[in-house]
């Protein structure tokens, strides 16, 4: 019996799961090869290590110019052949037969391998073809020998099995399944028991019997496991966070995760990266290794054996600070450690394993007492992680602030009472960063200097642009410079990606080592383009991003956050375009641009009126604010004409601060005298504090920070009056609460607002899945940004195309006659709300969020973003526009922008879509 199968019926089962769409099929496929390989094989290891390349242990450090060049000298390519052009330059346009594979690295050495290659007959085993890999792997950094495996690999293996060579090198198999999918399908516990071992041989053998059972799986000393990791969010339900009414607020360091392994017997070390990594050549493998960190820790350590989870960062002992991440892998590389000069430095948060026992099943709490018992701080060498308590989230806002204000990432809370799940992302730990709660004032105006071609569909087409800043510190006799600042991918549609080839032939080659006198960029900078264009015959355009960020592979020394094409600004030229200046001065107050226009009111003759008044008003209240004792948000409504109605406030003494779109500060007061209460306008002598709008306004904010008063949203006041009963104070009501106040509703209250004690009704129950709802949505938020981040930094996550899109659609009635109008709806009106019903589905299928307007007074009741009407019937326009009065205006956009940001896959500029009625423009 065959210890397995031939690498080519491997292939063909990748080219299967490839071309088959929906998960459940491609797991089903692959069910069937899994059955038919523990039948015939045994061991799945090898097939296992080719389905999970991106986990595998080899890292081979090939990519795909070095693999270019390794396929060039192994097929024997003339350097300046063609085929050697094609594959060098894989990712440029090709007016050769292999135009349609530009973009895709291995279909373009597959047709180039086709041509030229006389194997025709696969005859390698998958078995035969990892231990080819792992020869490739030990051969990293010796060209010849790695020369030599892919001359074997040309001489030995057909086209097809080439691609699929390739892509396990590169990490990448596009089958489009991911690791837990094909854990799942192997086995049930697959997932669990990688997750704390970090090993595939483990897994394979130990779940070899499809129907084997194993107990709960834990951690062990010198085996790496997949570290707990935590949510990226805004905490603003803290009761989730807490335990026993407290949490733990932790500094988010700069560094690199990794866990060390210590065994005292032996002096033996151990030093693992968040993906498995072995690093402990790099920080020591022995507590006599002083030249290396784990002979300074060695001391400093007391139990017999333990995994210790932190940070490691970069120490400057002249200026006593942690360095940022990129400076560490240098302070380790540049020589032996040295305690006087910049080192690595091990900043530990948690401790997992101790004297032979696994720790994971403790609470943190616990875990920290350990923690303490057994190690020693010894600064600059292993430290713990700056930790203090908290119990309300505004300890959470001013942590964040303290972070901010000492140019920290942010923060990270934790529950005290919650155990360590190795590979899990839970509630029980959050991250907290600035740019979670603000988002960017101004678009930026930058120029084109740069491009690389796209891939896959886009492979033929510059469709990456490089945008720069005027360095606008030079003296007005000098030449004007360009630094690099950040690349644009998405937000342009495919006429505008057309628009951007009318400059194509001002385009050449970008060398970095003689680079244009006016271009300012890193030689060695990760993200160079492959493309350059001259200043003088370039373009500016204006760019929407999150935040600013500071970036050292740009020659700003900056960039941006999630940037995004905006539109083509033909008004301006080179001189015209975003300065280094700008750049500080916008960092400096917070690096915070608007990503989404739609929460800019729209400018018109009477906005700038109104502003004309108030700066009026203003004037006339500093003028009379002398003789005046408070100013006139301070002054009360007079009363004394006021009748009393009922005595439903009576004993009750409110402070309103504010009050809401419905009823504003002196409308809310005379609801309260009217029925029998009093009001104050401080809060000193106030039973209840109200406010609505401006929450974050300097007076709630300085309330909150007092921690003295429950302040309660002016809702609960009209909810009071038209049940004429007191309403129970739940978290709908609330803006902020006292300690003392949440301790005793979490008695007969849970955190979604459902009572233990009272019956639900249709009403309550609608609001309690509102409230899971919507800090389900705000949680799915978080992991998108994180995806989009990391994987897509230029360009949109797939499948969430509109996942910051909250869509109004202007449907028909279809409950007429409850409106005084026809119990019917015409043909007309029919179609056109089966078209908003097709653009509805649309949205949704992309991650959005969509509301129907029927025409109803308050049927808007949450934050829109954009309102999508029907071409065809434009009549309910400035009725929505009227309806959404006093909220942030949105985008009103016509049914095309939907169907044209999912034909390009990309957010598109609404303006373009601005619905228009007999020449008039819409009210935005």
């Amino acid at each position: 019996m065959s210890d397995s199968p031939l690498f080519a019926d491997f292939c063909n089962l990748l080219q299967t799961l490839s071309n088959q769409r929906g998960t459940e099929e491609k797991k089903k496929r692959l069910r069937r090869f899994v059955h038919t390989w523990r039948v015939k094989y045994g061991d799945f290891l090898p097939a296992m290590r080719l389905l999970l390349p991106q986990v595998d242990k080899n890292r081979y450090r090939l990519k795909e110019s070095r693999l270019a060049k390794a396929y060039i000298d192994a097929l024997g390519l003339g350097r300046d052949s063609e085929d050697a052009y094609e594959l060098l330059k894989w990712k440029l346009p090709s007016s050769s037969k292999y135009s349609k594979s530009s973009g895709d690295f291995s279909a373009v050495a597959y047709e180039i391998i086709r041509s030229r290659s006389t194997v025709t007959v696969p005859t390698r085993t998958v078995h035969e073809t990892v231990e080819l890999l792992d020869d490739i792997n030990a051969s990293s950094g010796n060209e010849k020998k790695q020369s030599d495996y892919f001359k074997f690999a040309v001489t030995h293996y057909t086209a097809e099995e080439h691609q699929w060579l390739i892509r396990t090198i590169l990490k990448d198999l596009k089958i489009g399944m991911s690791e837990t999918s094909v854990f799942d399908v192997y086995h049930p516990q697959a997932k669990e028991l990688y997750s704390v071992t970090s090993d595939l041989k483990k897994v394979c053998e130990k779940l070899q019997d499809p129907f084997a059972r194993i107990g709960k799986s834990t951690i062990q000393l010198f085996h790496p496991f997949k570290p707990q990791l935590g949510q990226k969010q805004v905490p603003k339900n803290v009761k989730q966070l807490a335990h026993n009414g407290r949490f733990y607020i932790e500094e988010k360091v700069d560094g690199e995760r990794a866990q060390m392994h210590y065994e005292k017997l032996s002096g033996d070390f151990k030093w693992f990266s968040r993906k498995a990594t072995d690093y402990t050549d790099l920080y020591g493998s022995s507590k006599d290794s002083l030249d290396k960190l784990s002979g300074q820790v060695a001391s400093c350590l007391a139990a017999d054996s333990f995994i210790l989870d932190g940070e490691l960062v970069a120490y400057d002992p002249q200026l006593d600070v942690f360095l940022p991440f990129g400076t560490l892998k240098s302070s380790v590389l540049h020589g032996p450690f040295d305690i006087d000069d910049i080192h690595p430095c091990f900043l530990v948060f948690d401790i997992v394993y101790c004297n032979g026992v696994s720790l994971i099943d403790h609470p943190m709490e616990q875990r920290l007492e350990v923690l303490k018992a057994v190690v020693t701080e010894r600064r600059g060498c292993i430290s713990f992680i700056f930790r203090k308590e908290g119990t309300t989230f505004q300890h959470i806002v001013q942590a964040l602030d303290e972070a901010t204000t000492l140019n920290q990432e942010g923060i990270v809370v934790k529950n005290p009472g919650s155990i360590y799940e190795p590979g899990a992302r839970n509630h029980s730990w959050v991250k907290v960063k600035p740019d979670y709660i603000d988002e960017l004032r101004d678009n930026c105006d930058l120029l084109i200097v740069g491009a690389d071609y796209g891939t896959g569909k886009r492979g033929s087409k510059l469709s990456q642009f490089l945008c720069a800043i005027r360095d606008d510190r030079l003296s007005s006799d000098e030449s004007p410079k360009f630094a690099t600042f950040a690349w644009i991918g998405t937000g342009y549609t495919v006429n505008e990606l057309e628009e951007f080839s009318k400059i194509r032939q001002h385009f050449r080659s970008y060398n970095p080592r003689s680079q244009p006198e006016w271009l300012v960029h890193p030689e060695k900078s990760s993200e160079s383009p492959d493309m350059i264009i001259d200043y003088h015959n370039s373009i500016v355009v204006e760019v929407k991003a999150a935040e600013i960020c500071y970036a050292n592979t740009y020659g700003s020394g900056y960039s941006l956050r999630f940037p995004r094409f905006a539109r083509f600004r033909p008004d301006k030229s080179w001189k015209d375009c975003m300065t280094y200046q700008d750049v500080v001065t916008m960092k400096r107050e917070g690096g915070q641009m608007n990503l989404s226009m739609s929460s800019r009111r729209p400018l018109s003759q009477d906005t700038f009126l109104n502003q004309k008044k108030k700066r009026l008003a203003i004037k006339d209240i500093n003028r009379k604010r002398k003789g005046t004792s408070l100013i006139p948000t301070q002054i009360g409504t007079d009363s004394s004409g006021i009748k009393i109605h009922t005595s439903l406030f009576e004993g009750m003494t409110f402070y309103v601060v504010s009050g809401d779109d419905s009823h504003n500060k002196a409308e809310l007061e005379k609801v309260i005298k009217s029925h029998g209460g009093s009001y104050e306008q401080t809060a000193k002598n106030a039973n209840y504090v109200i406010a609505g709008s401006n929450i974050n306004g300097v007076r709630i904010m300085a309330l909150i920070q007092s921690q003295e008063h429950d302040i309660i949203l002016p809702t609960w006041i009209m909810d009071c009056v038209k049940s004429q009963d007191i309403v129970p104070i739940t978290p709908k009501y609330t803006v902020f609460l006292t300690k003392a106040t949440k301790d005793k509703m979490s008695e007969s209250i849970d955190p979604w607002g459902d009572s233990y004690t009272e019956q639900v009704n249709e009403q309550s129950l609608r609001e309690i899945f509102q409230n899971i709802r919507q800090q389900e949505l705000h949680d799915s938020a978080r992991l998108i940004d994180d995806i989009k981040r990391k994987y897509f930094p230029r360009s949109e996550v797939p499948g969430f195309l509109f996942w910051r899109v909250t869509a109004l659609l202007d449907f028909s009635p279809l409950n007429a006659p409850s409106l005084g109008r026809p119990s019917t709806i015409s043909v007309d009106e029919a179609a056109r709300n089966d078209r908003l019903d097709v653009v509805d589905l649309m949205i949704q299928s992309q991650g959005g969020t969509t509301h129907k307007y029927l025409g109803v007074d308050g049927d808007i009741d949450t934050e829109i973003t954009h309102v999508v009407l029907d071409d065809c019937h434009l009549d309910g326009m400035q009725r929505i526009f009227k309806a959404l009065t006093g909220r942030r205006q949105p985008r009103f956009v016509s049914m095309k922008w939907v169907s044209d940001c999912l034909d390009n896959r990309s957010l598109l500029d609404e303006r373009l879509y601005e619905p228009r009625t007999t020449g008039s423009r819409v009210a935005n």
